[in-house]
């Protein structure tokens, strides 16, 4: 079992984290036919938003997701985990993590979004209150062995409304 800190991923962490990421997306393969990132689109991502990290015992990267706040919602992307690591539980604590982090941000939800063809992903997901919002248009992708698209799914935060103040201004 993986008890570390989730901490946030710094420069020093790229090679490890590209590993990670298209370690744990080889599972896509039977659908398309190129690694699930590059050091340049994680360059980019690494400006635009933050991964949180979790290290193995071992000081290697267990898992991995991506957080990206945008205005009063969050994008959270990437959710990677080691694959022999996979099936123990990390996966909902890196999405509880990144949802704290877009609470903190001051999100009042989140949205992510899954490849039509991982059946497992949608009830993964909707079981952590998840629901579907849609979906986008076929994607173009020339590495493509098979059609896809992604399915679009949300989640909102719900937060304690202040009881509302007595007639004299004091709180109720």
């Amino acid at each position: 079992m993986v008890t570390a800190e989730l901490r946030v991923a710094k420069a020093i962490d790229r090679k490890a984290l590209l590993a990670l990421i298209n370690s744990a997306f080889a599972i896509e393969k039977f659908f398309v036919d190129r690694e699930r990132t590059t050091p340049k689109e994680l360059g980019t991502l690494f400006r635009s938003g933050s991964f949180l990290l979790l290290d193995a015992p071992d000081g290697t990267l267990a898992a991995a997701i991506y957080v990206e706040a945008k205005r009063d919602r969050a994008y959270i992307g990437m959710l990677a985990v080691r694959p022999e690591l996979q099936g123990k539980g990390i996966g909902r604590r890196m999405m509880a993590a990144a949802e704290e982090h877009a609470r903190a941000s001051g999100c009042r939800g989140v949205d992510i979004r899954v490849v039509n063809l991982r059946k497992e992903l949608p009830p993964f997901y909707r079981s952590l209150g998840y629901v579907v919002r849609g979906r986008t248009e076929p994607i173009h992708d020339p590495a493509a062995k098979k059609p896809y698209h992604f399915i679009l799914m949300g989640k909102e935060f719900f937060r304690r409304r202040k009881a509302p103040a007595a007639a004299d201004g004091t709180p109720a």
